[in-house]
């Protein structure tokens, strides 16, 4: 079944623990701030009804009728190329990002859950025919808050900056701890919980998975800022603010309890390492997806702005359009031969992306997006953060003097240079801050893109070819 926007709406009203500047929010659904990530949630639901989106969106299962293929598990390269084009054509026609990290998880825990054993193979059968059955909305938390960032979870001084079991009973486990910048879990329903790294012996507490509804007793969100103003914002200044997708929290558990069948984890520290490696590589693959399609604004808006400034033809500008097109299109050659090249898990049938590709244009990406930024804003001029407001403009007094003096080329229809340079100040400005700390640490770190590279590339082959070829013994 797929929920209508109503539905979906009234299961956020659930007496959720949410706090937004200091303050317990009632409800989410009417929350002046909270509320426009649950009406960008809504306008996905809107998505699935497109005509066009059909088949791309929709899956006719035969157990559960129409599903949304974020939550179908790929089971070849051509479902992770859907994956990816479906990711792809979300961002492309909202400008924003939609964060299908509960799938990734999903997934993952999936196939790892299947190597623990029988057990937590049936358990993660059963949470997967719950969500599809109900079309609940999944948000994950796996990133420790950490401490001492030199300590390992055992050495820290507080044991709780890692999420950790600090009792077991006959009927479950009490968890206690805090996860960083959780993505979308005010508008979720479930939340997936995975650890954030590769355990050792004598930190069996903190090796856990687990899965539980968001209005769980103990689970409190503490919600970052979003962008605001005593004045708001103007349509024409935030299209992409006004339609803000995401919204992170500090998850804290103050002593949780999780009953026996929804913990797929427990005390297993070579499954919680592994699993949190693969949650880490669809995670990736699912960044390259919407990375590509933002990035494709980017190319978008640089073109637009040289073409109506007359310099379309200037080599510089040229090259800086070309230095955007390599960003765009590196990820996007990534992630499709991360989905080419993927492999299948011989438990579950199901499709892993390509380690290494995807780790390549999860790095590129991240210590590229700056420099694209700032060849859009080369392009641009200082006038993108300079230029009137959107009030300004709805002034007839004044608009005939913002479309004479923000001109550009005379065959540009009076004001389409204003307008681009607002979106563009949206972008490189009012979301400058926010997107430059998402598009260089989210989906993992630099350093952890390249850890990951020199953990699992095939070294092998290339030393022995030099070994040979060098004569060496």
């Amino acid at each position: 079944m797929i929920r209508t926007t109503e539905q979906y709406e009234q299961s956020l009203r659930d007496d959720r623990e949410v706090y937004y500047r200091g303050e317990r929010v009632k409800d989410v659904t009417q929350h002046p701030i909270l509320s426009l990530a649950v009406n960008h949630n809504k306008s996905v639901l809107n998505l699935y009804r497109e005509k066009d989106l059909r088949d791309l969106l929709i899956v006719n299962d035969p157990k559960y009728g129409e599903t949304i293929r974020f939550f179908q598990p790929p089971r070849s390269a051509q479902d992770l190329i859907s994956r990816y084009t479906l990711t792809y054509e979300f961002t492309r026609r909202t400008a924003t990002l939609f964060a299908h990290i509960g799938s990734d998880m999903l997934f993952a825990l999936t196939i790892i859950a299947n190597h623990v054993g029988k057990e937590s193979a049936e358990k993660m059968r059963n949470f997967g025919d719950r969500i599809l059955s109900q079309d609940l909305s999944l948000a994950g938390a796996q990133m420790d808050v950490k401490g001492d960032r030199s300590l390992r979870p055992s050495e820290q001084a507080d044991p709780d900056l890692y999420l950790r079991v600090v009792q077991s009973r006959d009927d479950g486990i009490i968890v206690r701890g805090a996860k960083a910048h959780t993505s979308n879990s005010m508008t979720a329903n479930e939340l997936i919980v995975l650890p954030s790294r590769m355990m050792q012996k004598g930190e069996e507490e903190y090796a856990v998975a687990f899965a539980i509804p968001v209005n769980t007793k103990g689970v409190k969100l503490i919600c970052r800022p979003a962008l605001e103003s005593e004045v708001p914002l103007h349509p024409l200044e935030g299209p992409r603010v006004l339609h803000s997708a995401v919204v992170e929290t500090l998850t804290v558990f103050d002593d949780v309890f999780v009953p026996w069948d929804r913990v797929f984890i427990y005390r297993d520290s070579r499954a919680a390492g592994m699993l949190a490696n693969l949650f880490a590589l669809y995670h990736r693959f699912s960044a390259l997806s919407y990375r590509s399609a933002l990035a494709e604004i980017l190319v978008g808006a640089a073109k637009l702005m040289a073409e109506y400034n007359g310099l379309e033809r200037i080599s510089h500008i040229q090259e800086k359009i070309v230095n955007l097109i390599t960003f765009t299109e590196f990820q996007r050659i990534c992630v499709r031969m991360s989905a080419y090249e993927c492999q299948i898990d011989k438990g579950t049938g199901i499709a892993m992306p390509n380690i290494m590709h995807a780790n390549i244009g999860k790095l590129y990406s991240n210590l590229h997006y700056m420099d694209a930024i700032q060849s859009l804003i080369d392009i641009a001029g200082g006038i993108a953060i300079t230029a009137p407001s959107g009030q300004d403009y709805d002034n007839p007094e004044l608009r005939k003097y913002i479309d004479k003096y923000t001109a550009g080329k005379a065959s540009v229809p009076a004001g389409n240079r204003f307008k681009l340079l607002l979106f563009i100040r949206e972008i490189v400005a009012l979301l400058g801050g926010l997107e430059s700390v998402t598009m260089i640490h989210a989906e993992g770190s630099i350093q952890a893109s390249t850890l990951a590279l020199y953990r699992d590339y095939k070294f092998d082959p290339m030393v022995e070819s030099v070994k040979k070829l060098a004569s060496l013994a």
